[in-house]
């Protein structure tokens, strides 16, 4: 027994102290453009009079409590939100079954037995129970590899779960924006047919004191049907829109009909101005920090795969009693009991091991391409929304300064045909060119507050962010908002 003991108590200290075999896992670095601004993420404004917003609710910069409403269901009922939440909580399972490898297994069993022999016709009857105790000394770090990938994966999942909400909230904002742009469309081109059909009625009058031709009183009415002819398509535009974004918020067609009855405005933010690209974009984006999470489970995977070259030790104990009477099932003569280390060494696999190492290596290799592409992608994304909101800007200020001049052109058409010194095809053509510019204006206006959500989406606008924490050895973790994604902690 003294022997027993002595393996028993070395055996433990020794996987405490062995390192695990295999690369262990370094930080992917990324050179950031020298255009970048090295500064906080919120360097963004919207004017003079406004702070800087928070990117963790940049939806709020707009000003609208419609939309922060729409923002809040969608965080709440939107499918896959809830589709990443179940996904981090099968990846939290598997992490605790993973955990399950450090501790020693104990298995009971019971049986009763009934038979006879050829020799021995009278039926015997026996009873017996047992238990097996195993417990693995993980000297190589295979078992603790095992673990550090699913932790990995679970941490990734939870960066998958803010990129979906990342993604999310700026389908919603903009599916919400395009509703609105076609309330907006709707409500000119209504506007514009009342006063095609007041231009009607004056061309009629005319006519009828003889003062205009019957060829004037057609066109008009040609006009009025050509605008009336536009609402029926505006409308089913707007109803597409308004399902595109009940099925983004995860509610039944028509629950937020309601709610968005009331016409609201697109948002004025002319003199937004991006004020350069941040520096921690990269430490920022949350699909960027699934993948280095993704890279680091790899390099796991590689020690995982590395520990099949070295054997396995083990301590295992057994006790067992098989007795003819279930009331003697635990007297001395009928058990038996034993305990000792086992090892266990794959000698020959034919090259198995080997390849599945090579496999883990060529699989690294796949993440950190991956990795290089999400980070290549995340630059273009954020520099596409930059450029897209300043041209945007520019057009829309050419595009008010045009509605405004067609503004005067009409009415001062329509003044000068009233009193008969143009002819109706020029107060027809400021009717068209006004109708049209104030369509594109809207239009302009839609494409510019969709770039500006793109820009917040594209910079990992919508959490709180992350921290580096001691505990988790330096690691990336994700922060809980209290809007639906998890923290990333040490979990038992």
């Amino acid at each position: 027994m003294s022997r027993v003991s002595s393996v028993l108590t070395t055996l433990p200290l020794l996987a405490l102290s062995a390192c695990m075999v295999g690369p262990d896992y370094q930080k992917s670095s990324f050179d950031a453009p020298k255009t970048w601004v090295a500064s906080d993420i919120s360097s963004l404004a919207v004017d003079s009079k406004h702070a800087p917003e928070e990117l963790s609710s940049w939806w709020k910069v707009f000003g609208d409590d419609v939309l922060c409403e729409v923002v809040r269901r969608a965080i709440e009922n939107n499918f896959d939100l809830q589709t990443a939440r179940s996904r981090i909580e099968q990846a939290a399972a598997t992490l605790g079954m993973r955990k399950s490898g450090l501790w020693p297994t104990l298995d009971a069993d019971a049986s009763f037995r009934e038979g006879a022999s050829p020799l021995n016709a009278s039926a015997r009857q026996s009873y017996g129970w047992g238990a097996t105790a195993g417990w693995e000394i993980d000297i190589f770090g295979g078992v603790r590899r095992g673990i550090e990938i699913s932790e990995q994966d679970y941490r990734a999942s939870l960066a998958d779960a803010v990129a979906t909400r990342v993604k999310i909230t700026a389908d919603v904002a903009q599916a919400y924006f395009t509703y609105r742009a076609y309330q907006a469309q709707l409500q000119i081109t209504k506007e514009n047919l009342q006063a095609q059909m007041k231009t009607y009625e004056i061309t009629a009058r005319r006519k009828a004191n003889g003062l205009v031709s019957q060829l004037d009183v057609v066109q008009a009415a040609a006009e009025v049907s050509s605008t009336n002819a536009q609402l029926p398509k505006i409308e089913e535009n707007k109803e597409l829109a308004l399902r595109a974004l009940e099925l983004l918020v995860g509610v039944r067609s028509g629950e937020l009909s309601g709610l968005l009855s009331e016409d609201k405005p697109l948002p004025h933010l002319e003199n937004f101005i991006p004020v350069g690209v941040p520096a921690q974009l990269v430490q920022r984006r949350p699909d960027i920090i699934a993948a280095e999470h993704r890279i680091h489970a790899a390099v796991a995977a590689i020690g995982e795969a590395e520990a099949d070259f070295y054997p396995r030790f083990s301590i295992t104990g057994t006790i067992s009693y098989d007795t003819p009477k279930i009331g003697g099932i635990v007297s001395n003569p009928y058990g038996s009991w034993s305990v000792g280390p086992t090892a266990t060494w794959n000698i020959f696999q034919a090259g198995k091991t080997v390849n599945n190492v090579k496999l883990q290596e060529a699989v690294l290799k796949e993440v950190k391409i991956s990795w290089q592409l999400t980070v290549y992608t995340a630059i273009k994304e954020v520099e596409d929304a930059l450029v897209s909101t300043v041209k945007e800007r520019e057009r829309i200020m050419l595009l008010n300064t045009l509605v405004s001049d067609n503004k005067k052109a009409y009415e001062l058409s329509q003044t000068l045909y009233s009193a008969g010194e143009i002819e109706f095809l020029d107060l027809l053509v400021t009717q068209r060119q006004l109708l049209s510019s104030q369509q594109n204006q809207i239009s302009s206006r839609m494409d510019f507050v969709n770039n500006v959500v793109s820009l917040y989406k594209a910079l990992g606008g919508g959490w709180n962010g992350f921290s580096s924490d001691e505990k988790t050895n330096g690691q990336t973790t994700l922060l809980d908002d209290g809007e639906g994604v998890g923290e990333i902690s040490d979990r038992g």
